[in-house]
């Protein structure tokens, strides 16, 4: 008897729709959530920065806070922290290399889409965002 070859059944619509917007809505929760994630990760785009110029870069956020937002991307894998403590405590943050790419281009899109809306508003009409 010839032995049969089974496909796995592909996913209905509904399954691959809820896994996308799972999927969705955990980047989302890592990347945006908070005041402050989105100002810490376009300063962290530029290259690997100390808690103290972080803290120059984005006026308004505690110390504590960028410390907690740190940790939290740390522990997500979004960000690295490189101890360099020699003779002085020297730490700094950098965007993690495997998500540094897709992280700036999430960036780049939201700049975008902002810049796209700002520009439906001066000229007149208020663009709902889909």
């Amino acid at each position: 008897m010839a032995s049969v070859t089974s496909f796995p059944t592909r996913p209905k619509n509904s399954e691959r729709t809820a896994a996308y917007v799972r999927r969705a809505q955990l980047m989302s929760d890592i990347l945006l959530q908070g005041k402050w994630r989105i100002q810490i990760l376009c300063a962290l785009r530029e290259g690997p920065v100390r808690i103290g110029q972080l803290g120059r870069m984005i006026p308004g956020a505690s110390k504590k806070v960028l410390s907690q937002n740190l940790r939290s991307l740390e522990a997500d894998g979004i960000v690295t922290r490189t101890d360099m403590s020699d003779l002085i405590l020297h730490v700094e943050y950098a965007l993690n290399e495997d998500v540094r790419e897709l992280v700036c281009d999430v960036l780049d899109l939201l700049s975008e889409t902002g810049a796209k809306y700002l520009d439906a508003q001066k000229q007149g009409y208020s663009p709902r965002l889909r």
